[in-house]
């Protein structure tokens, strides 16, 4: 990453404002992980490694504002047993992060997509011939989507190794940042899994702005889970009733677009609307 490129997301960072809701929540779930500490510029950067025997693809995740990888075992275990490695970055505005005190989320975007980066550059080191994808909740799922091509224009992010993005809801609509042509450039296969209580005051009023990536971005392999009681703290909520119905799609999702899996691109294109939410594809 050049210095100018740096300069460049550092000035983007003032659309960002402060009004990104944090996703912290109590850890409902412990699940078996290792750390590993690698150098980014000047920082270090610890990631959360959950690791199956034989791992057939690569997640690299990104937690929401002020969260941890810890937060979300449940579903990072989740993938884990379905055969995927999964690398996790503690980020600098999660509350567990040493060096909190010194960023706010302003200053944390341009260091989110520097530690995203590293966290792939590190699997591609430790698993170099396994598919790649990106995942994230809230800020982010932005993180994510942006690997995957999004505001490419502004910020240019993508990931060239990227095959899918999945996202637990979004950070919304954040004004200067997400023009009218942000999701124009998101050509890899994405799964947008929000709800109708998703709301974020002052970024999504409206839970219907977090599906802006997969209705503006070009079609083909864009998919949309909206859970009818689902409200924006789903992917560290496994006790939620809906839980189990998204990870479940997320994983079918990440087999069929991750790994070309044919039964599980058989079941997505064949999933439908239920009881517990509605399904769209495009």
């Amino acid at each position: 990453m050049t210095e100018r490129l740096l300069h460049r997301r550092a000035l983007l960072t003032g659309a960002l404002g402060l009004a990104l809701a944090p996703a912290l929540t109590p850890t409902l779930a412990r699940a078996a992980a290792t750390t590993t500490t690698i150098t980014v510029g000047d920082r270090e950067l610890a990631l959360s490694v959950f690791r199956p025997a034989k791992p057939k693809g690569v997640i690299v995740f990104s937690h929401g504002a002020g969260g941890s990888p810890e937060a979300y075992a449940t579903l990072l275990e989740t993938w884990s047993q379905a055969g995927f490695l999964v690398v996790a970055p503690l980020h600098v505005d999660s509350q567990k992060h040493p060096r909190k005190a010194q960023y706010n989320l302003r200053s944390a975007f341009p260091l989110r997509i520097a530690d995203v980066g590293a966290a792939g550059g590190w699997a591609g080191s430790v698993a170099p011939d396994l598919p790649l994808a990106y995942a994230g909740h809230s800020y982010g799922a932005l993180t994510s989507q942006m690997r995957g091509g999004a505001l490419e224009a502004m910020i240019p992010a993508r990931d060239p190794k990227a095959k899918a993005a999945l996202c637990f809801s979004s950070p919304g609509t954040i004004q200067g940042l997400m023009g009218p042509t942000a999701f124009q450039t998101l050509n890899t296969p994405t799964l947008m899994l929000t709800g109708e209580q998703d709301v974020l005051p002052g970024l999504a009023p409206n839970w219907r702005d977090h599906l802006r990536a997969v209705e503006e971005s070009p079609a083909g392999g864009k998919y949309a889970w909206i859970g009818k009681s689902v409200d924006h703290g789903l992917a560290h909520n496994p006790q939620h009733p809906a839980f189990a119905e998204a990870s479940a799609l997320s994983v079918t999702f990440l087999k069929a677009h991750l790994l070309g899996d044919a039964k599980a691109k058989a079941a997505l294109e064949a999933k439908t609307s239920t009881d517990t939410a509605s399904f769209w594809r495009r």
